[in-house]
């Protein structure tokens, strides 16, 4: 009979716990949508069964991306084309602490995990509080939120850099507003890139919907 402690191993989080991750195994894994935790579709020590895998998964899903990663110094990594780790990844297997997995909303507070857009989560809080003439003042904090560094303020992702934190001109016009500052890295200027929106999200382009992880996409084209 199945106990409680049983139904725990479907939590990904801590199956993995259970079951690492092993030098030089490639993992097949979820780069969009993201997701808090890290989600592995395969895992092998085949390069060929792995890569065969991944491109099997990314022709099924039209709005799923998959891609192949190698567990290389504690890190997962990119994979040349000979299966050898190639660049850290940016998207990694991050531990989240257990205190932001507890309940912490209240009525003039908001709080929630966050995931920016290469993967790495953080934390947010958003207090309201109305002053005794009726206003509202409101004050948003971001923070760290790992097992090995967590409860440090943060308005930059200490993983890509990129701003959490935007801040519009009142008098900037949409339209004058630079394409390439949305534009992935890897994609400026690639005759692939097209940066349509599909049910909310912005997809890059039909080979690799959420850009490529790195500086040089292996299918950059360009007239």
């Amino acid at each position: 009979m199945d106990t409680e402690r049983d139904f725990l191993f479907c939590n990904e989080r801590i199956a993995t716990e259970f079951n690492p991750f092993y030098e030089r195994e490639y993992l097949v894994i979820q780069t969009y949508p993201r997701n808090q935790s890290l989600r592995v579709s395969k895992r092998s020590f085949d390069y060929e069964s792995a890569k065969s895998y991944e491109s099997i998964e990314n022709m099924a899903h039209d709005c799923t991306s998959f891609d192949l990663r190698i567990f290389h110094n504690s890190k997962l990594w990119t994979v040349d084309f000979e299966g050898n780790p190639e660049s850290r990844s940016l998207q990694q297997d991050w531990k989240i602490a257990q205190k932001y997995f507890q309940p912490c909303c209240t009525n003039n507070i908001e709080c929630e995990i966050n995931v920016c857009q290469c993967s790495y989560p953080y934390f947010s809080t958003l207090r309201t509080d109305i002053s005794d003439t009726g206003e509202y003042n409101s004050h948003l904090r971001l923070e760290t939120c790992l097992v090995d560094d967590n409860s440090r303020e943060i308005d930059h992702c200490p993983n890509c850099n990129c701003a959490l934190i935007v801040e519009e001109d009142e008098g900037e016009d949409e339209d004058d507003v630079d394409e390439t500052e949305s534009t992935p890295a890897a994609c400026i200027g690639c005759d692939n890139y097209h940066g349509q929106y599909y049910g909310g999200n912005m997809l890059v382009c039909g080979i690799h919907t959420r850009g490529w992880d790195g500086e040089n996409c292996p299918d950059f084209q360009s007239t």
